[in-house]
């Protein structure tokens, strides 16, 4: 039960990081009128969550969450953080990452001391330090991230919460068969495939106006 509660407060929407502030390229693709309606935004979370969050987030969170000491556990923070593609990308991991630290060290969690944290490499530490069971704390990633993208979805298209559920149902078998799937692949290195959405973050550097970070 401690372990389910440790979860559930871990990836509480409510949790202090300020994750809402950001929309992952997102609000970029809907400014690009790539994200219009409900097929679309079905579209962009299962490419998303399939070549990207599969591939890359998960298993650094993975790896990350097996760490067996700081040192291995820094190399692998500082591996997630050069895989981002992006500024934009770089540095909502960064901030995210150094909130999550702070509330880490709040909640009396001891996290490895380096210069910048990878949000996703301090979820896999932290879950492990909780003893949050390894699947939990990769599921509890995704879902994470999927429900940010419906507020995001919600604020800037906008859709209604009905279209939004909708969509929640219909990634969800696939959000839990990417979670099995990370396992896997172990002989190939992290990687995202979504050139897109590196596009699209770059563009939403510049973009005129805009109500997210990312």
């Amino acid at each position: 039960m401690n372990s389910f509660i440790h979860a559930m407060h871990l990836f509480s929407p409510s949790l202090p990081i300020g994750a809402f502030a950001f929309s992952q390229g997102l609000e970029a693709a809907i400014e690009a009128n790539l994200v219009k309606d409900e097929r679309d935004l079905e579209n962009w979370c299962l490419g998303v969550l399939q070549y990207s969050m599969r591939t890359l987030d998960f298993r650094y969170a993975r790896a990350s969450y097996r760490a067996k000491s700081k040192i291995e556990w820094t190399q692998i923070n500082a591996a997630i953080l050069a895989s981002r593609e992006t500024k934009e990308l770089l540095l909502e991991d960064q901030l995210l990452g150094m909130a999550l630290k702070k509330w880490a060290c709040q909640q009396g969690v001891e996290v490895p001391d380096t210069t910048e944290y990878s949000l996703i490499a301090l979820y896999g530490w932290i879950g492990c330090k909780m003893k949050i069971p390894e699947d939990w704390v990769v599921t509890g990633i995704g879902w994470s991230w999927l429900d940010n993208q419906m507020v995001v979805a919600a604020k800037s298209i906008p859709l209604g919460q009905t279209v939004l559920q909708r969509v929640v149902s219909k990634i969800k078998p696939v959000l839990s068969n990417c979670v099995q799937d990370s396992i896997d692949g172990a002989d190939m290195p992290p990687a995202s495939t979504v050139p897109m959405l590196t596009t699209l973050s770059a563009l939403h550097e510049t973009q005129y106006s805009r109500l997210f970070r990312s």
